[in-house]
């Protein structure tokens, strides 16, 4: 009866993980995102990444119109982001891995390494500081 039960539960995990592998086929020109870990996996690289993890992860809260307000620095706010821009890339940079008032630690982009999170701050200082 063990061996019977072993088998079927062998062949059940087996199915599940074909079937999974069915609806989630792995293309490399594919966008699938699946979850933030796949997100900042799929962008790695990518010229623009600091913009797009902007839009996935900072942009309830620093967008010019933010769902979440927080009295966040909202982009495009160049009077505000000038001052910070004032602080130094490192200084942001260290502000957005500890979390600073309202914002998690990383910004909540945990996935994110050192490297995208400044990439992010770049662009957002970058964008900030042509419009007021």
């Amino acid at each position: 009866m063990k061996i019977y039960i072993m088998l079927l539960l062998i062949l059940s995990g087996l199915s599940g993980f074909l079937f999974s592998l069915y609806k989630h086929p792995s293309h490399d020109d594919a966008k699938l995102y699946h979850s933030p870990v796949s997100f900042v996996k799929q962008i790695k690289g990518d010229k623009d990444a600091g913009r797009k993890i902007f839009n996935e992860f900072c942009a309830s809260c620093h967008a010019k119109e933010p769902i979440i307000s927080v009295n966040a620095p909202r982009i495009h706010d160049k009077k505000r982001w000038d001052a910070y821009r004032k602080l130094g890339i490192d200084t942001l940079l260290n502000m957005t891995i500890q979390g600073r008032g309202a914002m998690p630690a990383r910004g909540g982009c945990f996935e994110c390494s050192d490297e995208q999170l400044r990439e992010v701050i770049l662009y957002l200082t970058d964008v900030s500081s042509c419009t007021t």
